[in-house]
């Protein structure tokens, strides 16, 4: 059954309570950046239901099909979550905070949704990725191609750093599907802006305001105007064309591989 039309002005409210919401528990918890993500979870799974009133696997894909059980959806599943099993065994046994053990559980459940992106793929979201990684992924690389020059030079491309990009897109991929990527594009952003509406460029400018306004709890330089207007710039900049992506696709996989791809090198670049 379809939920009664709702008007912008609720949506948005109801978008903005949401990250008032985990950011308050960010704040009153004191999390860190990874029980801060995982605190997310529950938060997007009731606002989907109980807000949105979609089924939940309309966060991966807009048209929502039935999720194929078929092996070769199983053989994607777990080809995607083999590497974060590796790491999350190696992290349990290594005495890994438990935030760290749940980010990995995270990435092994989003294989899941990732799975069934995949197979839902459509030839009319090719276009949307292929932008998505210029726009968005390109603008990320920029960013922290930048900052690290400002920090003091870049470090020397080589296979150790190739390999670190590669290992960490595997991760980051199937974890978008359960952690930050599915709350702002696949809940918030198809709350914002129905298909067909107008206005489209606001609507993505404020689920990416909120995106950008969402990682103050765990900034390291506290909450200042010095530290929100550049996370609200940088994740406008890049947040738009994700929800575009999102938007034009149909298919989380479209802005979390761009996604992935930014955080991937920013770990291999930054760190």
């Amino acid at each position: 059954m379809e939920p009664p039309p709702r008007s912008r002005a609720r949506r948005a409210a109801e978008s903005a309570g949401l990250v008032a919401a985990w950011m308050g528990l960010g704040y009153a918890l004191r999390l860190d950046a990874n029980e801060y993500l995982v605190a997310g979870v529950p938060l997007t799974a009731a606002f989907q239901r109980w807000v949105r009133r979609r089924p939940l696997r309309e966060l991966w894909v807009r048209a929502a099909p039935p999720i194929p059980r078929d092996a070769v959806t199983m053989g994607i599943a777990g080809a995607l979550a083999a590497l974060p099993l590796y790491k999350g065994v190696r992290a349990a046994g290594a005495g890994a905070p438990w935030s760290i053990s749940a980010w990995y559980l995270c990435a092994i459940g989003g294989a899941v949704g990732a799975a069934y992106a995949l197979r839902s793929f459509r030839r009319s979201a090719v276009r949307p990725l292929l932008v998505c990684l210029a726009t968005a992924g390109g603008t990320g690389i920029l960013l922290m191609v930048l900052a690290q020059s400002a920090r003091g030079g870049l470090p020397a491309v080589s296979a150790g750093t190739a390999r670190t990009a590669l290992t960490w897109l595997v991760l980051y991929f199937p974890v978008t599907f359960v952690l930050e990527e599915v709350t702002f594009r696949g809940a918030l952003d198809a709350h914002l802006h129905e298909p067909g509406e107008g206005r489209a460029l606001g609507s993505a400018l404020l689920g990416s305001a909120l995106w950008g306004v969402w990682h103050l709890p765990i900034s390291a330089h506290g909450f200042s105007a010095a530290t929100l207007i550049p996370l609200v710039v940088v994740h406008s900049l890049i947040g738009v064309p994700l929800a575009w992506g999102w938007r034009r696709g149909g298919n989380l996989a479209v802005p979390a591989l761009a996604h992935a791809v930014v955080d991937a090198v920013r770990n291999a670049v930054l760190r």
